[in-house]
């Protein structure tokens, strides 16, 4: 997932590794020092790390790169969600999602019967909302647009029926935990 930020572009993901969360911006630099690179800033508990990645060869899943000067090579496997690096003899088995997936399958969890409540995962500001209340409303149809992190994510009804209540409006800020639906 690709998005803008300004005249630049990066990618926004969020991994769980060792029962930890990590944020990861990728941005994509150029400098007439070091050409084209990738700056990767990984937001850990413990604090953020800043690394340049230049990537100077990649064939099936094996990569050759350069981190902060020194040359790395690492072998990637993608299946759903997951990603399984080999570096430096160790195997690192990462869940990953972009953010506006993680929102997406957050948003959208299945109920059987009664109401069921949509809340905000992360603070942001509403950018539209798609529905009122007492409309009808399928499963994963879209509720609202919140713009978090400087990305708009579409947030989908968790079951069909009919809009109860809605507490948003256009313009206005959210924070996690707050009520946004009710669908019963």
């Amino acid at each position: 997932m690709v998005t803008s930020w300004g005249e630049q572009h990066g990618v926004k993901l969020e991994a769980q590794y060792d029962n930890q969360t990590y944020l990861i911006e990728l941005e994509e630099r150029d400098s007439p020092e070091q050409g084209s690179y990738f700056e990767i800033k990984i937001h850990r508990p413990d604090g953020e790390q800043v690394l340049p990645v230049r990537v100077l060869s990649r064939s099936q899943g094996r990569w050759t790169l350069e981190i902060k000067g020194k040359i790395e090579d690492v072998l990637v496997t993608e299946t759903a969600h997951r990603l399984l690096i080999d570096w430096r003899n160790r195997t690192f088995s990462i869940q990953i999602y972009s953010l506006k997936d993680k929102l997406r399958l957050e948003s959208v969890r299945p109920h059987m019967a009664g109401a069921a409540s949509l809340r905000a995962q992360m603070p942001g500001k509403v950018i539209a909302v798609l529905v009122a209340e007492g409309q009808r409303v399928e499963a994963g149809q879209g509720l609202v647009i919140i713009e978090a992190m400087k990305m708009q994510n579409e947030l989908r009804s968790p079951k069909s029926g009919t809009v109860r209540t809605c507490k948003v409006r256009q313009g206005e800020r959210v924070n996690p935990g707050d009520l946004l639906f009710e669908i019963e």
